[in-house]
């Protein structure tokens, strides 16, 4: 396996794990599905996961994805860390041996990933209600 992946070979290894995963444990399909197989890329997938993982009963996902897609869209370099941070978890961390596992169940991935995006909009000096950035 490559130190390193582009980002093409990244996403097409985490589709493969999940779609490995999901023929493996049936009942985690659809939501393997909805966090991975459902999106054309690594960025929509990322976007997805996070934006469900900050929702609330009064800020939706679906608020919080267009919010997420504008930061990626407006800095390139948020979904290249992202990626980056990912090789660095699955090269670093022994607990770690799928890229999917960090994607999908590493808090410290998602935080990080979540930290970035708060950042971004603190910057464009969209401060208020993104200074509480939790999962």
């Amino acid at each position: 396996m490559p130190h390193h992946l582009s980002k093409e070979q990244l996403w097409q290894r985490i589709r493969h794990e999940a779609k490995a995963d999901a023929d493996a444990e049936p009942t985690l399909a659809s939501f393997l599905y909805s966090s991975i197989l459902g999106h054309s890329s690594f960025e929509k997938s990322l976007n997805f996961i996070l934006a469900n993982k900050l929702a609330s009963p009064t800020l939706y996902s679906t608020q919080l994805v267009k919010i997420i897609e504008d930061c990626y869209y407006e800095d390139r370099a948020i979904v290249d860390a992202a990626m980056a941070d990912m090789q660095a978890v699955l090269d670093r961390d022994p607990a770690c041996d799928k890229y999917t596992q960090c994607l999908l169940y590493f808090k410290g991935y998602q935080a990080i990933q979540c930290q970035r995006i708060a950042h971004h909009l603190w910057g464009k000096g969209r401060k208020v209600g993104f200074v509480n950035v939790d999962l």
